[in-house]
């Protein structure tokens, strides 16, 4: 499984927004932009400071300095969200990849790449909302599923395992306490083996039922930290992973992308870093606070190494 780490990923998303103006909530928003094997990467965490105490340099193909970005990819696969009924602001969170080949529409897509043959494609894309006139909400990821199967599993394997884990991933991540609260040391390392650890347990996770455009589909579900994750492989195009603060798992109704302007992008021209970051810093509300921004949750800080003490 990947060696991505929650801190360094938190971390790096100072790289992504540089240059993009901020204000005190803009810095709290700009949490994302993943990339995968091969590029540089950077994505979530509560704020776009660096430096926490227990930051872990790793992750696929990340330089951990800052390296130059990765270039703009096109999004040409269905993308899943919330409802478009549900109200609320929505935007794209980060995808992954990227770097996997030129460009090859996966049965069922429909290719749209302004990059043409030359063009590299991402293997997951995360979008975010929340509730109108709330801090509860959700990521949705989706990943289409036989590029996602190359990617992760070239050699065989366990698709859903890494869905499960990419998802456990994010929920610890989602849930860490702002930047400013101190890292135990040993807990970032901690945290990622738990994920780990579960991710490899998902036949073991909760069974809820889902809606996706109106069709129940099966999914599991692990809580964690005061969030929840979860994902089904129901779907004959994609696997469907979601994260959620404050809302509840069971019932979720989520239904393809029509319309991705809705948050913000346009999915007929490739997505650049860059520009996700400064769309980010215009839009404060654009981004899902965690749990507890102040504190750790009781379940994280049990996972403590025992010679390693609490922060205050």
């Amino acid at each position: 499984m990947s060696t991505r780490t929650p801190d360094t990923l938190q971390a790096a998303a100072d790289d992504a927004t540089a240059g993009a103006e901020r204000s005190a909530a803009s810095d709290a928003a700009a949490e994302v932009v993943v990339a995968g094997a091969g590029e540089s990467s950077a994505t979530d965490g509560g704020s776009t400071d660096s430096g926490s105490a227990g930051d872990v340099d790793g992750g696929p193909g990340s330089s951990g300095d800052g390296a130059a970005e990765p270039s703009p990819v096109p999004v040409d696969f269905p993308v899943y969200g919330l409802h478009p009924s549900i109200p609320g602001p929505r935007w794209v969170d980060f995808f992954e990849g990227g770097n996997v080949g030129p460009v090859e529409p996966d049965a069922g897509s429909e290719a749209v790449s302004g990059l043409g043959e030359t063009g590299r494609a991402p293997w997951a894309l995360w979008l975010g909302q929340r509730l109108a006139d709330t801090e509860r909400g959700l990521r949705v990821g989706s990943m289409p599923r036989l590029r996602y199967e190359r990617a992760m599993c070239p050699g065989g394997g366990d698709p859903l395992a890494e869905v499960a884990f990419g998802a456990a991933f994010g929920l610890v991540n989602l849930t860490l306490p702002d930047s400013s609260v101190p890292r135990p040391d040993g807990l970032i390392e901690s945290l990622l083996a738990h994920a780990e650890q579960h991710a490899r347990r998902y036949e073991k996770w909760k069974r809820v039922t889902w809606r996706v455009d109106g069709m129940s589909v099966r999914a599991r579900i692990w809580e964690f930290a005061g969030g929840w994750t979860g994902f089904t492989g129901d779907l004959d195009d994609s696997y469907v992973a979601a994260i959620g603060i404050g809302v509840a798992a069971d019932e979720l109704s989520l239904g393809r992308v029509t319309d991705p302007k809705a948050y913000g992008v346009d999915f007929s021209v490739p997505i650049s870093l860059a520009d996700l970051g400064r769309h980010r810093a215009t839009r404060p509300e654009a981004w899902l606070p965690p749990p507890r921004r102040d504190a750790f949750h009781p379940e994280q800080l049990a996972l403590l190494p025992e010679d390693r003490p609490a922060a205050e």
